[in-house]
């Protein structure tokens, strides 16, 4: 009884023991894991934003090269305008000049009528320069906008990547740390589950044991109440013969004067046989007398 009660004693104090260093290497499990996930996060998101950021630069640039092609083609259909214009203008000249010395009214009309045709020409060259001229500064600033924002996008990766050396090594930091705290962990959580079992053990066998003297206590005390009743029972038996002595005694009396009643009724009886008898006792007693005096 005294070793088991001892034994539970200390594994009960082996047990707390056990369950602070289980809860100690759980709050260090889940401060590592906690750290593990908040950096592992981190380089997931990273990865996701380069990725979608590359995304974005190629979408950019698809859109870059279309606004680029508009360009060239509005710049090189300006440019031809130009140089169809500059040509025009070199004729209406040569033409002007050759009006100057026309001979002839006829000739001169020819050359003034030629005129005329360029310089339609000449203002419609001009009108088409001036309306792609707007389009194409607008597509430049679209365009320099697009670099603008390609550029922005690819310094954000560019940042991004150059700290993402930093997060792998913290992961990776981590993880090994949280490998190492959950083992620590496994560990005191089975020397913790063991500790219970064994103190639920030796529980058990004490709780089986006390449970075993308590029932030896009862039976003891049961039969110490069936002696002390038995006793009392004897005792109660002795006052109440006490007590039913006197009883007794008058049923004795009582019963007397029924007795001296038949001896009364039987005594008539009794004198007869007597009366009959003495007369012969008489006789012997007087025969003896005699002999008596004699002898003196």
């Amino acid at each position: 009884m005294g070793s088991l009660i001892s034994t539970a004693k200390k594994l009960a104090k082996k047990k707390q023991d056990i369950s602070k260093i289980r809860r100690q290497s759980e709050r260090e499990f889940q401060r590592a894991k906690s750290l593990s996930r908040k950096y592992t996060s981190s380089l997931n998101s990273l990865q996701k934003r380069v990725i979608s950021s590359r995304e974005q630069i190629e979408d950019i640039g698809q859109v870059l090269n279309q606004k680029m092609s508009q360009l060239e083609s509005i710049q090189r259909l300006k440019k031809s305008a130009q140089e169809k214009l500059d040509l025009e203008i070199e004729n209406k000249d040569k033409l002007e000049s050759e009006a100057d010395f026309a001979t002839t009214s006829d000739e001169k009309e020819s050359i003034l009528s030629r005129i005329r045709i360029v310089s339609s020409v000449i203002d419609d060259l001009k009108n088409e320069i001036k309306l792609r001229t707007p389009t194409e500064k607008k597509l430049i600033k679209i365009i320099d906008e697009i670099n603008n924002s390609k550029s922005k996008i690819s310094k954000t990766v560019k940042k991004n990547l150059e700290s993402k050396p930093t997060l792998v090594n913290l992961v990776k930091t981590t993880t090994t740390k949280l490998e190492k705290t959950a083992k620590k962990y496994q560990s005191s959580k089975s020397l913790e589950n063991s500790a219970k079992t064994k103190l639920n053990k030796v529980t058990s066998d004490l709780s089986k044991l006390l449970k075993k003297r308590a029932k030896v206590k009862a039976r003891a005390e049961a039969r110490a109440k069936a002696r002390k009743a038995k006793a009392r029972a004897e005792a109660k038996a002795k006052t109440r013969k006490t007590k039913a002595k006197p009883k007794a005694k008058t049923r004795k009396t009582k019963a007397k004067p029924k007795a001296k009643t038949r001896k009364t009724k039987a005594k008539p009886k009794a004198k007869t046989r007597k009366t009959k008898a003495k007369p012969k006792a008489k006789t012997r007693k007087t025969k003896a007398k005699p002999k008596a005096k004699t002898r003196k």
